[in-house]
């Protein structure tokens, strides 16, 4: 039997490269899926057919984060959806994250307000209404599992990307203080990115490519399949004991 046979697995940013592979990877060990995007509905309904081809089911859900007066009421609403299909959710994977271009990447003293709120309500406030509208369901069952991403400027800081940098502190925050208060039914845990090969790397000189190839130790960006494969661990039974923890996916590069 399958790993995940029977689960169901939220996804939000599941039209992104690292949420693609995740739900792909669920997927193959067995999972059921509900999909979150905000625009791309295309790069969703290509992931659903491609669960649906494995014999498993994919319920879309457009919700977006941006806008912090609808969202709230987008994310009760894909809740209810999926525990009307499905009955229950096991896990919820937090992947959304706000687009690596422009604002993101302004220092502290370019960011105007509205430039700080943008990665502050997708990657922060989103993780932390998904969370908010999933635990009641999670504590009826005692059973349930949040995983939420952060990165490594947010342990060590960065030369850019102010915002994102304390949107991601802010990730782990939220991931100690809500395995506090959800255990001893809920895990939630958070994983620290490195340079992944995602969309942001197609805005890439040259020269700016080899750089950030070698700010880690493998010497190479990291694959949206191999952070899956941890994100699904981080779901597993055979991760039962990590709790409440930061796991570095950075291929060494915090070591510099």
């Amino acid at each position: 039997m399958s790993t995940m046979s029977g689960k169901l697995a939220m996804v939000t940013g599941a039209s992104g490269a690292i949420g693609r592979a995740t739900a792909l990877e669920f997927a193959r060990e067995g999972a059921d899926l509900v999909l979150q995007y905000h625009s791309n509905r295309g790069a969703v309904e290509n992931v659903a057919r491609e669960i649906n081809s494995r014999g498993h089911e994919a319920l879309l859900a457009q919700v977006n984060f941006t806008d912090v007066k609808e969202s709230p009421r987008q994310v009760q609403d894909m809740i209810e959806a999926a525990v009307s299909r499905f009955g229950k959710v096991d896990f919820l994977l937090n992947l959304a994250g706000y687009p690596a271009r422009g604002e993101w990447n302004r220092r502290f003293l370019e960011v105007s307000p509205d430039d700080f709120f943008k990665p502050i309500n997708v990657d922060l406030f989103g993780s932390f209404l998904c969370a908010r509208a999933v635990a009641p369901q999670f504590l009826k069952q005692k059973k349930g599992v949040i995983v939420n991403v952060s990165s490594t400027p947010a342990l060590g800081g960065h030369d850019r990307g102010f915002a994102f940098t304390v949107a991601k502190a802010g990730v782990i925050g939220l991931t100690k203080a809500l395995a506090v208060e959800l255990a001893p039914y809920v895990r939630v845990n958070t994983v620290a990115l490195g340079n992944v090969e995602t969309e942001w790397v197609e805005e890439l000189t040259g020269e700016e490519l080899k750089k950030e190839k070698g700010e880690n130790l493998i010497k190479r960006f990291g694959k949206p399949e191999e952070i899956a494969k941890i994100l699904l661990f981080l779901c597993s039974d055979d991760s039962t004991f990590i709790n409440g923890q930061t796991i570095v996916l950075d291929g060494g590069s915090i070591l510099h």
